[in-house]
């Protein structure tokens, strides 16, 4: 029979204690992830681009629409998710992409709730195209009816060789929507839509002379992918607006720039906006880079935010996020829960992350909360 000494059994013990001590304070002091865990994939949803995410309502409700390219053609497709069902399938009549697609809810100048979606057409190979819209009303029970395919006008300066982004700015005293693109020599270029007419439903961009123009005429204001819009909501209600876009290259820092959007003014028409000279996004050990377009939303699905950005790093697969409080930003970190790599650029809104299985194409969708 071994014997062991009372010493050594104590300091064993107390060791052990220690070492439990230890875990349970690790543990307690180890961060919660502000993302959801369990993230099922999104039902017959299949792509080989970026998806674009919205909000949608419905009879009151708000829901999350989603759109995207098909995996095996060029179609845009969309289905919608209301109370946490998602409803089937379908396509936008007359809307083709070899990109993704960009989508934004608004409220029509007869009160009723539409979501906009705009595209790169596809009209020339490995050059530029023109950018086309389809605006979809949405019924009492859910049904959403098309607009016929419009092309953005402007020329060759309002085509692009990436996907647009889309935005309705909070303040805006009529139906009013910014569209961010990759323009002619890469820069990033706005316009300005006004919604026109009754019966056939369209936008007027610009004015006769202006119907873009660049956020910066620097080389800080160029990019190769597509841009992101979001607001953010502050004092009185008046709105910063921010546009994001990765440089110029296969790996680059993150840019971007703000615009006012005040209460009781709106904006004008004339894509005539002013925007502050272009910052990098530091990221906690030097300055944000992508291999993909970023993402960029308000946390909050007031608007008030922070601001959440997420993209793919300089390297692998991962998906990592900042936030930003309109001073200081967060050290970037990545986004947790199953499902949660990409070969592509995030989407966003409102706390709510779209990206696709570097496997099988699938969309899979992730939220935040930062409790």
């Amino acid at each position: 029979m071994l014997h062991r000494s009372k010493t050594r059994l104590a300091i064993a013990a107390a060791a052990g204690a220690v070492c439990a001590l230890a875990a349970v304070g690790a543990a307690m002091a180890a961060p919660t992830s502000p993302w959801s865990k369990s993230n099922p994939a999104v039902p017959d949803a299949f792509t080989n681009t970026t998806p674009a995410l919205s909000q949608i309502q419905v009879n009151g409700r708000l829901g999350t629409f989603l759109a995207w390219k098909g995996q095996f053609d060029n179609k845009v497709q969309y289905k919608y998710r209301l109370n946490g069902t998602w409803h089937a399938t379908k396509v936008i009549p007359g809307a083709y992409t070899n990109t993704s697609p960009s989508a934004a809810l608004f409220a029509t100048k007869l009160g009723k709730q539409a979501v906009l979606v705009a595209w790169k057409s596809i009209g020339k190979t490995g050059g530029l195209s023109t950018i086309k819209y389809s605006d979809g009303v949405v019924a009492g029970d859910g049904n959403i009816s098309w607009s016929k395919p419009h092309v953005l006008p402007g020329g060759e300066y309002s085509e692009t060789s990436a996907s647009p982004a889309l935005l309705f700015p909070a303040n805006a005293t009529h139906p009013r929507v910014i569209l961010a693109y990759r323009g002619p020599f890469d820069h990033v270029r706005i316009e300005i839509g006004t919604e026109i007419g009754t019966a056939g439903r369209s936008f007027s961009w610009g004015t006769k002379k202006v119907k873009s123009a660049w956020v910066s005429g620097t080389s800080t204001g160029e990019t190769s992918a597509q841009p992101a819009l979001a607001e953010i909501l502050g004092a009185g209600g008046n709105g910063t607006v921010y546009v994001f876009w990765k440089g110029e290259g296969a790996v680059a820092p993150i840019y971007y720039a703000t615009t006012t959007d005040l209460a009781g003014h709106g904006l004008d028409g004339n894509a005539s906006l002013t925007w502050s000279a272009p910052s990098t996004v530091p990221d906690g050990t030097g300055i944000a880079q992508t291999t993909g377009s970023p993402a960029v939303a308000s946390a909050d699905i007031h608007g008030d935010g922070p601001l959440l950005l997420a993209y793919k790093g300089d390297a692998g697969f991962n998906i990592r996020y900042q936030t930003f409080n309109g001073t200081t930003w967060s050290a970037h970190l990545f986004v947790g829960g199953n499902n949660n790599t990409t070969a592509l650029g995030p989407a966003l809104v409102h706390g709510t992350l779209a990206n696709v299985s570097r496997t099988d194409a699938r969309i899979f969708l992730h939220h935040y909360n930062a409790g």
